[in-house]
């Protein structure tokens, strides 16, 4: 399991946060997901919110054996990657439907784990949270389980940062781990929390698979707080 954040920014994304997620590793045919928003798209239109799952279609490996190169493709747009060798790093590069190949950007590791995740669940949503974040993608990995003390990622961007860092567009990336969860209730939900920095999540994962988060401040009541509906964006067959 590796999963992997940072910035996107090609001809309809403008310093936009994308996260993807390899679930088994680097090998031909693995799966692979990604989880953009488009700023502007002529189809979709603003803030149009992309989830994607595919599988790495060529492989090219440097002379001792290790990974070098990866290609993978969903339906309307490619990806070349580079892969660092201590695997830190992913290099991406988006192509179009045309083959042109747009600027290269860097992601940097949230979570590595050499082995096969067959548990990974991926869920999506959209932050509406007073006016630092209007309508911004949430992406949501859970690779184990929704138990005490297991990792999770949670990946979204202010569109305009609380103080005191407070500038648009701010990356956050969270590598947590799952508190206070509670056993499962008769109607098949469970809850958990996650505290950082002066933010709470609360989480409700219910038996369909979707769930919620609730995110508040310490210095903002929780009333009135809107909560974030998230669904499965990817789960292995």
């Amino acid at each position: 399991m590796f999963i992997y954040n940072g910035k996107l920014n090609c001809q309809h994304a403008s310093n936009e946060t994308i996260t993807v997620v390899f679930p088994a590793g680097f090998e031909l045919n693995d799966p692979v997901s990604a989880y953009w928003q488009w700023s502007t798209d002529p189809n979709l239109g603003n803030k149009a919110s992309v989830e994607n799952s595919s599988f790495i279609r060529t492989v090219t490996k440097t002379s001792n054996g290790g990974v070098r190169r990866i290609h993978f493709s969903f339906d309307s747009s490619s990806f070349y990657a580079i892969v660092n060798p201590d695997f830190q790093t992913l290099s991406l590069t988006m192509l179009d439907s045309t083959g042109f190949a747009g600027s290269t950007f860097d992601l940097a590791a949230s979570h590595l784990n050499g082995a096969t995740v067959h548990s990974a669940v991926v869920y999506t949503g959209s932050l509406q949270w007073f006016q630092h974040a209007k309508e911004e993608m949430m992406t949501l990995v859970v690779p184990y389980s929704v138990s005490e003390g297991a990792f999770f990622g949670l990946y979204y961007q202010w569109t305009q940062g609380p103080p005191p860092n407070g500038s648009p567009k701010q990356n956050v990336a969270i590598k947590g781990k799952f508190q206070q969860v509670s056993p499962v209730s008769s109607d098949g939900q469970i809850t958990a929390t996650f505290e950082e920095g002066g933010f709470k999540y609360q989480f409700t994962f219910s038996s369909d698979k979707g769930g919620s988060l609730l995110l508040s401040h310490t210095r903002q009541l929780l009333m009135g707080i809107p909560e974030v509906r998230f669904a499965v964006a990817y789960k292995p067959q």
